[in-house]
């Protein structure tokens, strides 16, 4: 006769390949989480934020972090096999799964006037902190904002020795501009697809551990207490 509800539970068979998917799905979700926090931590101390501003870092770090915990906690809800851990799991990542949907769909449709954010931000380094301005192109290899007379430090970063760029540093700042944001869309979306499976895979285990623990109940010689003091 079984001992635990673990064994009763291999002994009704039918889980564990459900088990496995949704460990496997959380994990997929973790690590894009993971992924988050550390593009939202580097981008805090990056030269660029000067471009898009600290918003979207920290908001990075804040979804990375529920991500990463509540694929954790779906995990330990697949180990011990608890219908309450579940419960708990879904509720939360159905109310950010929603929150990450509209995030994903407004960065997806949103136009942005980027030249014209950029322009702002490079006249206020040109006029406050050129040294950031010489990072950038060198960094990019250009000169200048629109082109190499356009605000350029230093006035001859164009025909210098070891400079010599030719084009302006817009079009590149446009272009990691883009990168990034395609960046965080696919990650994005991969990230919710795991955790929409994780989540019809967690309420289906639910509900099965939910009859599986009334059934377990009913074995001679189990207290008949209440499911909530036993994991």
């Amino acid at each position: 006769m079984a001992t635990s509800f673990g064994e009763y539970l291999d002994r009704m068979g039918g889980n564990e390949t459900m088990r496995a998917i949704h460990m496997t799905m959380n994990g997929i979700a973790g690590i894009a989480g993971i992924f988050f926090i550390i593009t939202g931590v580097t981008s805090l101390f990056d030269v660029y934020k000067v471009f898009g501003g600290a918003t979207m870092p920290i908001l990075h770090i804040i979804i990375g972090s529920l991500v990463a915990f509540i694929s954790l906690l779906g995990i330990v809800g697949s180990v011990k096999r608890s219908q309450y851990i579940f419960g708990t799991y879904s509720g939360i990542l159905t109310l950010l799964v929603i929150v990450q949907i509209i995030g994903l769909l407004i960065l997806w449709l949103r136009p942005f006037d980027v030249e014209e954010r950029f322009s702002d931000v490079w006249e206020n380094l040109y006029e406050k902190d050129q040294d950031s301005i010489r990072y950038i192109e060198r960094d990019l290899k250009c000169c200048g904002f629109a082109s190499p007379v356009d605000m350029p430090v230093p006035a001859n970063c164009s025909v210098k020795k070891k400079y010599g760029y030719t084009r302006g540093c817009l079009k590149p700042l446009v272009h990691e501009w883009r990168h990034s944001r395609h960046m965080i869309l696919w990650i994005g979306s991969a990230m919710v697809l795991a955790q929409v499976v994780s989540l019809v895979m967690g309420a289906e285990l639910g509900r099965r551990y939910k009859r599986a623990r009334e059934g377990y109940q009913r074995v001679p010689g189990r207290a008949e207490g209440s499911p909530l003091l036993r994991t």
